[in-house]
């Protein structure tokens, strides 16, 4: 029996959670520690002097009153119970643990009650951290909802092979069909016949991953000949169309009155006084034989500037190109465009405009000129950098976030693949940052968190790359290494910013941060790969002492 004991005793000594055997008195009130196993004495700092103690003289006031509902709960009920509580390592570091009691019983009574208690910190901070995650998709998933649903044109949703799956309420508005009501059928099933070969043209260039632009005339619930302009946009994720969006415009009103100007120069005239659209109407080189008011009050440049020079004289020349492709094109396949390029006005700023190009041709099939109508789409253009800023760099720091990082380190390892020039991955953390937000609050710790991004950018060259991967979690990738000494130099610099006095929100304090460092020898590992030996090298500083690094040459 003396062996089983031992033996029982060894088995749970070897345990990685915490087990205490604890005898309940006669009348289920009270608790005396009968055994405690080797792990609970490590993370607790206790010692087995506490063995016959009664609970409450062992721990604090506050954790006496829990454990005691909980103790007294499992006797009452005869029933094992699990719960999570928070408690302190004996160096004061507060963790989350998952208990489970158990009754044994003796002659129908319960005489002890073992708990065994395990340490979830990092399964919670995971789960915080996968919540806080699936928030923000549920955010940007309604922000694309809303942004799709409720745009006021009208779009479709389209398959690789043509299908529509879904469209928006401004179509109704638009055609009169139904929501859904189309789903499933062709594109080519509401297209006009002598336009169809040119949709498909436009179709089978979106899927190669290239927007795209057609003109349709079709009948409508609440118009005949209703004129649409239609742009294609590829949908692409992860690097392959999975879809086309269909954006339709209603130029009806646009096209008739476009039509009544060529036929009336001075009706044009009157008219274009009144936009503030640039209307414009230039030759097959661009330049320009007439430009509407508008210019003036737009752009900041007399109206009579304009003529004879041209239009890309105001265009930034890295659109050039575009444009005049665009126009090249309008008149060979003799259709309507839209293009996005940037125009500057008289005090050099640079705004963007939607530029709508129509050709005109004379009756004997001649092009006569192309009637232009630029609109400023600055603030839209604007809004969607923002979105694509959001999308890879980090909320707090504005520092690239992992996605953005992944994608540096992917280049960074193909160009290594071609010409061998070395590299290095840091992963670096605060050390007992998990106190200051205990002690200062999430606010303070936030600003904690952006100083150590700041400091973090300011070590390193413009060449290089810090970015945030995640609570107190960041990385960097230096490129173009000479050699090991330049990569301590780095660390270097980095410990010694650290190092310096840390004023946040009123509070005076140091800091220190461990770091982990990986560099290359060859060219067979991935981008997880190099992430996981940058993570243990950390986590092998970390267990050195803190404030220190480690550099490794994976090999």
């Amino acid at each position: 029996m003396e062996k089983a004991e031992l033996y029982y005793q060894s088995v749970i000594d070897g345990m990685q959670d915490m087990v205490f055997v604890m005898r309940v008195s006669n009348d289920g009130q009270y608790f005396y520690y009968e055994y405690i196993n080797k792990k609970a004495i490590e993370v607790l700092g206790l010692t087995t002097e506490i063995v016959g103690e009664e609970l409450a003289s062992v721990n604090p006031t506050h954790v006496t009153s829990v454990l005691y509902d909980k103790y007294r709960e499992v006797v009452v009920s005869e029933k094992p119970l699990t719960y999570q509580d928070t408690f302190h390592r004996y160096e004061n570091e507060q963790m989350v643990s998952e208990t489970t009691l158990t009754p044994l019983w003796d002659n129908n009574v319960i005489n002890k009650i073992v708990a065994v208690t395990r340490d979830i910190t990092k399964l919670k901070i995971a789960e915080w951290e996968r919540e806080h995650l699936e928030e923000k998709m549920k955010i940007s998933r309604r922000r694309y909802k809303s942004l799709f649903i409720h745009n006021p044109e009208a779009i479709f949703h389209i398959g690789l092979k043509g299908n529509l799956i879904r469209d928006n309420n401004a179509l109704e508005k638009l055609t009169g069909i139904k929501a859904n009501f189309i789903k499933g059928i062709s594109i080519l099933d509401i297209i006009p016949e002598q336009d169809k070969g040119k949709v498909k043209k436009a179709f089978y260039q979106a899927i190669q991953g290239k927007p795209a632009y057609f003109n349709t005339v079709i009948n409508t619930y609440f118009l005949k000949d209703a004129f649409l302009q239609v742009k294609l946009a590829p949908v692409i994720l992860n690097r392959s169309v999975q879809g086309v969006y269909a954006i339709i415009k209603d130029m009806t009103v646009e096209n008739k009155v476009k039509q009544k100007l060529i036929e009336n120069e001075e009706k044009f005239r009157l008219i274009t006084e009144y936009s503030y659209d640039l209307i414009a109407l230039i030759d097959r080189s661009a330049d320009i034989i007439y430009a509407s008011p508008s210019h003036a009050y737009v752009l900041g440049f007399p109206t009579e500037d304009f003529i004879g020079k041209s239009l890309l004289d105001l265009v930034h020349e890295d659109d050039h190109s575009l444009l005049r492709q665009a126009i090249v094109d309008s008149i060979e396949d003799e259709f309507a465009f839209t293009i996005e390029y940037r125009i500057r006005d008289s005090q050099n700023e640079w705004y963007w405009f939607e530029l709508n190009g129509q050709p005109v041709f004379k009756k004997n099939g001649q092009f006569q000129h192309m009637v232009t109508v630029g609109r400023d789409i600055t603030v839209r253009k604007r809004y969607e950098e923002r979105l694509k800023n959001y999308a890879y760099h980090d909320y707090l720091t504005n520092l690239p976030n992992r996605r953005l990082f992944q994608d540096h380190l992917t280049k960074m390892l193909a160009l290594f693949e071609r010409n061998e020039k070395a590299f290095a991955v840091m992963m670096l953390d605060l050390d007992n940052f998990k106190e200051i937000n205990d002690k200062l609050g999430h606010d303070v710790g936030d600003e904690v968190i952006k100083e150590f991004g700041h400091r973090l950018q300011s070590t390193i060259r413009e060449m290089d790359m810090v970015a945030r991967m995640g609570g107190d979690e960041f990385v960097i990738l230096i490129s173009e290494v000479e050699s090991l000494q330049n990569v301590k130099q780095v660390v270097n610099r980095i410990e010694m910013s650290i190092a310096k006095q840390w004023n946040i929100a009123g509070f005076n304090f140091e800091m220190s941060s461990s770091i982990g460092v990986v560099v290359p020898s060859y060219n067979q590992f991935t981008v997880k790969e190099l992430i996981k030996h940058a993570d243990e090298a950390l986590y092998e500083a970390k267990n050195t002492g803190k404030n220190r690094s480690v550099i490794t040459i994976c090999e």
